[in-house]
């Protein structure tokens, strides 16, 4: 079959060609030049071995498409999709070791696969998710996942640049501590730049469904996309009829009489299912959405804190006050010109240093925007004259020959990596 390239001709596409393990991963590897940067190979049948061949010929690409020797800049993909290829652990393991070292790339889709993440597996595979620059990993409809795999993720899981996590219709329930392992994950600083969650058509629980929504509610402020829809329990999970002794006094689903004709086993599961029904939907249509609103606003209240704060805290906390000697001088020179009424004026830098700061917090007309952690990293990197100089000639060399619509994007650029760096951009508490 032929190969097709996108109009956007960095992409190129690839799904349902019938590449089957190590031969079709050879067919792939001579169509990626370095003009291509996106991969979907999604729909075919390349498997562990195909997938593990293909992804040390991208290595070997790497390196030659990278080549110094030939002035050639930095190559690397910033999107695979691999969805739907047979692909095993083993396999999601090589490629997630070779976007530790391939820096470019962003997003990798490895849905609808037979990755179970066993235990066995679980260490390296986390290992090499935190030691990679990846941004989106989806890992939607891989039904097979071991829970257990995905506590030991949850509890590892720290890689710093991930904001989006798929994880729809992976079969998942409350069983094994998984919610548990879900809401520690949430409430600690690993999720700090977690944004999106996806964990829609599992079956979660009304139950679990709650303490998610509980945990983002009192622990987490930077989560502003979470998918819940469809999260019913299975059907063992609910109390049935059966099991319920009807002649203790606690009845989960009320006193009626069990004899009645409208009251049965099949009874007993419907209203069972239409209280979680009733408890999921306030959840997940109610409370979630006042909750996600919250985070947004937030997060636009410390970044725009901090960029307000930045150019005046750098010329106040810069600033080296006049000497004894030029005060004289100065008033000296005053009062020779008969100036006596420019002699005046506020002596800002002789105030007591905490004065100061706190003048320079407020110039964000936010204050209380920063927690004291970010208020204290922002106070030292504005202070230092070092790090000053480096953010200048940062921006020279990047602005450099660009045109005007091209600097007001470069600029937006260097405001957002320099909010990423110092943490300014999400609310900390």
């Amino acid at each position: 079959m032929a190969v097709i390239l996108r109009s956007n001709t960095d992409l190129v596409y690839l799904p349902d060609h019938g590449f089957v393990g190590e031969e079709g991963a050879l067919r792939i590897l001579p169509q990626i030049t370095r003009h291509i940067h996106r991969l979907d190979i999604s729909h075919n049948l390349l498997g562990s071995s195909g997938t593990l061949t293909l992804f040390k010929g991208l290595s070997t690409l790497c390196l030659r498409h990278s080549s110094a020797e030939l002035g050639l800049g930095m190559w690397g993909l910033k999107e695979v999709n691999l969805g739907n290829n047979n692909l095993d652990d083993i396999a999601f393991d090589g490629v997630l070791a070779y976007a530790k070292k391939d820096v470019w790339l962003k997003r990798v889709l490895v849905h609808g696969n037979d990755i179970t993440l066993d235990e066995k597996n679980v260490n390296s595979i986390v290992n090499s998710l935190n030691g990679s620059h990846i941004t989106s990993l989806s890992l939607v409809n891989n039904t097979s996942i071991s829970p257990k795999g995905l506590v030991r993720l949850m509890g590892l899981l720290d890689a710093t640049e991930l904001k989006q996590l798929l994880l729809s219709a992976c079969n998942l329930s409350s069983e094994d501590g998984l919610i548990e392992a879900i809401v520690n994950y949430l409430a600690s600083s690993r999720s700090r730049n977690l944004e999106s969650l996806e964990l829609n058509g599992n079956h979660l629980g009304g139950i679990g469904v709650t303490k998610i929504v509980d945990c983002i509610e009192s622990s987490n402020w930077t989560i502003t996309t979470l998918g819940l829809l469809a999260n019913h329990s299975l059907s063992d999970q609910l109390v049935p009829f059966d099991d319920v002794d009807p002649d203790h006094d606690h009845d989960p689903i009320g006193d009626r009489d069990h004899n009645h004709p409208g009251f049965g086993p099949d009874s007993d599961y419907r209203l069972l299912r239409a209280e979680e029904s009733r408890t999921m939907d306030h959840q997940i249509h109610r409370r979630l959405p006042e909750i996600l609103d919250r985070n947004r606003i937030l997060s636009k209240r410390i970044r725009l804190a901090a960029l307000k704060t930045l150019v005046p805290a750098r010329i106040i906390l810069n600033a080296i006050p006049l000497s004894d000697e030029q005060t004289a001088r100065r008033i000296i020179y005053v009062i020779s010109q008969d100036r006596s009424c420019d002699i005046g004026g506020f002596r800002l830098l002789e105030l007591p240093e905490e004065v100061i700061h706190l003048i320079v917090r407020h110039t964000s007309d936010d204050p209380w925007a920063f927690s004291e952690s970010q208020w204290t990293r922002l106070r030292k990197e504005v202070s230092s004259r070092d790090n000053l100089r480096k953010a200048s000639e940062l921006a020279n060399s990047r602005l450099r020959g660009k045109l005007p619509d091209e600097r007001r994007e470069t600029m937006r650029e260097l405001k957002n990596d320099w909010l990423r760096k110092g943490r300014w951009d999400k609310w900390e508490r």
